[in-house]
């Protein structure tokens, strides 16, 4: 059997057939070939664009995993989805996060790695048993936790959580934008831990748009209950209600709203409905990776409606300047864009 470089990227990136993948995992299994599967995946490391908190992975331990828990019957935990508008970066996540995932044979291709994590300052979770994912701008991730939860992650956004649930809760850790759909288990409630706000429910529908960076939080509910926990203050949300915490602004605001135009993102579509404007550039400048920079802060008493899909940054900031009183411009800073918001 003879097995190339390419077969295996094409394996790890979840495009060989059946057929194909069956042979790959058979070559890899076979101890004789460690040496040159060893040298493979050192290659493919060397060549990717990813950059990791920790050190370079230890190959030869990986596929000492491997030969041990690669199964043919070995389930899918989760998937790469490319926005359009990011397709080049997103390519280029795919291929370096094939070598990421090799540890746990996953047959998709998402950028997942476990080490030794620091404890959340708002939780008591024992992180010793805690995995972490990460996902690079321009990428979106959905996969199942242990428990049965479905999770989906919008791109710069961080998730530690529990290879198995145990004790009396189900606590994982988000910094960024999630949706989740809480398996139902009243007995075990399951807790969503963030440094601005902590979320507590039962079995329940709801996205999380919470980047600490950000100093911005909002929980939006689609089904059943939840309860938030903070600093702040603490909120109990029905379905199409919605919380914003502005940490700058010193504002918290619960309100009705269409509770699925929060979690357009997963289709690839930004929907911003009767904003405030600081609220609504923060998703924005999230949404193309860029600083937007309010000059005149009375421009945030404005709110703003708007839903974007395909559209570039400069006709998004076009259309900006077209329903409200302000002008823009960008600015070039050590080759990094900055929008400037003015009033006209």
């Amino acid at each position: 059997m003879k097995i190339t470089p390419n077969d295996i990227k094409r394996y790890l990136e979840g495009k060989a057939a059946p057929s194909e993948s069956e042979q790959v995992k058979q070559w890899l299994a076979n101890p004789q070939n460690e040496a040159v599967a060893r040298a493979v995946l050192g290659d493919l490391w060397t060549n990717s664009e990813i950059k990791l908190r920790s050190a370079k992975p230890d190959f030869e331990q990986m596929l000492w995993k491997t030969k041990f828990r690669m199964r043919p019957e070995e389930q899918s935990v989760g998937s790469l989805r490319a926005s359009s508008r990011r397709a080049r970066l997103g390519r280029a996540f795919s291929k370096a996060a094939a070598i990421l995932i090799f540890p746990i044979i996953a047959f998709t291709a998402y950028l997942y790695f476990t080490y030794p994590v620091q404890q959340a300052a708002t939780s008591a979770i024992d992180v010793s048993q805690y995995r972490e994912v990460y996902t690079k701008p321009g990428t979106k991730l959905h996969f199942q936790l242990a428990d049965g939860t479905m999770v989906w992650l919008n791109d710069g956004t961080t998730l530690r959580y529990p290879e198995v649930f145990a004790g009396p809760k189900r606590e994982v850790f988000v910094d960024g934008e999630a949706y989740f759909e809480v398996k139902a288990d009243k007995q075990h409630p399951f807790i969503v831990n963030n440094p601005m706000m902590n979320t507590l429910v039962t079995g329940t529908h709801f996205n999380i748009n919470a980047y600490a960076a950000d100093k911005f939080f909002e929980a939006t509910l689609l089904e059943g209950h939840i309860a938030l926990e903070g600093k702040s203050g603490n909120v109990e949300l029905t379905p199409g209600e919605q919380l914003q915490l502005n940490m700058e602004a010193k504002t918290m605001v619960q309100k009705k709203v269409k509770s699925k135009n929060a979690i357009g993102w997963i289709d690839g579509r930004l929907i911003i409905q009767n904003e405030r404007l600081d609220a609504a550039l923060k998703k924005i400048s999230r949404w193309y990776n860029v600083e937007i920079v309010v000059a005149d802060k009375n421009l945030n008493n404005y709110e703003l409606t708007c839903t974007l899909e395909n559209e570039k940054m400069d006709q998004c900031m076009s259309l900006i300047a077209n329903v409200l009183p302000v002008r823009y411009h960008i600015e070039l800073i050590d080759e990094h864009k900055r929008i400037i918001l003015t009033k006209q």
